[in-house]
């Protein structure tokens, strides 16, 4: 049972009891979903995610979360389970959404079985861009690492649950994989909680029940730390089997850009996988604390440009992806005389040659030309179809996809003091009959057409 409603501010209870949980909550929802759903069961550890969530949320001024319950039936307190939780979902005035499922246990026995009910209710119930809180801690942890060792499980088994996936159309959350249950425990307690007595958790013939109550008060008398440092082995293994999981060339050597849905979530998982990317690059690595702070900041505007230097180059994000770019000269913005040939400017190679048919790309009449590179002001306009309207170079670089440090290495064409455009590009003017240049600019050391495949 819950206690009455001015028993439930939002400055309830110590905060050394609520703070560091509330905190886990707010990294785990950044950036904030598009919707929230809480699953509880009506134990301690689900009640006390839907009040802290529901706490969070009205703090964060977000609409409030919906609570999801799925009764599974099998037991006899299943019913009033269920309709503890609607009251409470009541009661803090949150969305409720309850469903009944019908348990047939296979192979794997009925907590297998209850679990693949349970998720498909989860997997149906999310739309896009939504979140489901789950409120697994580190002792739950600790009990599917142990699973999973007396099950012979491999590498990706032994990185146990993961404090973020994909599920259905949105994402499933732990935000407490790290907490100990005592952390919950006494959240409850100054919550004033009293949550629903599973009468299942008793029953020592379900396996993570006897490493609950027999294996694990063993181990905790002797090495108090324990579910902390089986937990973290399990975060360790996980970040090498994602790691180890991004998919290879050929060759076996990461390329770039790496885009950033390639990433897995987590501050250190995403470092453990840069610095093997970094290093398949052949680049300086940065201090593990460079790069995580340069990590916590590709949640950050999409306008934002971040970047961090790496000896001889740098790594920028750009377009939802991650780039490495050389240190280079200054552009060239003398230039000189266009005319057939390979020649190599800052940054890339520009070929210029005969046609060999009629209407190939990037293409013009022979005559006096000048190329150079450099930055052109924004004011600059230029007409690459004559059916449309001029746009401007930044219009018209953006739409390319040209990253914006390389731009000032593209060569630009010049036709007097008339700006004629950047092969591969745009390109001003009608396309005559007659001899044409067809002209082809290759970039190098940029990284334009790599990325991990």
């Amino acid at each position: 049972m819950i206690g009455s409603p001015s028993a439930i501010p939002s400055t309830v209870g110590p905060k050394a009891a609520l703070q560091p949980l509330l905190a886990a909550l707010g990294e785990a929802l950044a950036p904030p979903p598009k919707g929230l759903w809480v699953a509880c069961s009506g134990g301690l550890d689900s009640l006390t995610l839907v009040h802290l969530t529901a706490q969070f949320c009205r703090d964060a001024g977000w609409a409030p979360p919906g609570v999801v319950h799925v009764n599974h039936g099998l037991h006899a307190h299943a019913d009033h389970a269920e309709a503890e939780v609607r009251r409470v979902a009541g009661f803090l005035g949150l969305p409720w959404h309850g469903v009944r499922v019908s348990v047939r246990p296979g192979a794997s026995g009925p907590e297998a079985a209850a679990r693949d009910a349970r998720y498909a209710v989860f997997d149906a119930l999310l739309g896009r861009g939504e979140a489901l809180l789950l409120a697994h801690h580190e002792d739950d942890q600790a009990e599917t690492v142990f699973l999973r060792l007396l099950r012979g499980s491999g590498l990706g088994g032994l990185g146990a649950m993961a404090p973020s996936r994909p599920l259905g159309k949105g994402r499933l959350l732990r935000p407490w994989l790290a907490e100990p249950r005592a952390r919950l425990e006494a959240a409850a307690e100054a919550l004033s909680l009293t949550p629903v007595v599973d009468p299942s958790n008793e029953d020592l013939r379900f396996d993570r029940n006897f490493l609950r109550q027999e294996i694990f008060p063993a181990l905790a008398a002797r090495w108090p730390s324990f579910p902390q440092r089986v937990a973290h082995s399990a975060a360790v293994l996980r970040r090498v089997a994602q790691a180890q999981a991004l998919p290879q060339g050929g060759d076996g050597e990461a390329t770039g850009p790496l885009t950033l849905a390639e990433l897995p979530p987590g501050l250190e998982a995403r470092g453990d996988v840069l610095v093997r990317w970094l290093r398949h690059q052949g680049v300086l690595v940065p201090s593990r604390a460079q790069l995580l702070a340069f990590c916590a900041q590709l949640e950050a505007r999409e306008d934002a440009l971040p970047q961090l230097k790496l000896g001889a180059c740098t790594l920028r994000r750009w377009r939802g992806a991650l780039w490495l770019a050389p240190e280079l000269p200054a552009p060239d913005r003398e230039g000189r005389s266009l005319a057939p040939g390979r020649w190599p400017f800052p940054g890339g190679v520009l070929e210029v040659r005969e046609a060999e048919a009629e209407g190939e790309p990037f293409a013009l009449a022979p005559g006096t030309y000048r190329v150079c590179q450099g930055s052109l002001p924004r004011r600059v306009r230029l007409r690459p179809d004559p059916a449309r309207p001029h746009k401007t170079v930044k219009a018209l670089l953006q739409e390319a996809a040209v990253p914006p440090w390389q731009r000032p290495y593209l060569p630009q064409l010049w036709a007097g003091d008339r700006f004629l455009g950047w092969p591969g590009v745009a390109l001003a003017g009608r396309r005559p009959a007659g001899p044409q240049w067809v002209l082809h600019w290759h970039f190098q050391g940029f990284g334009e057409a790599k990325r991990v495949e």
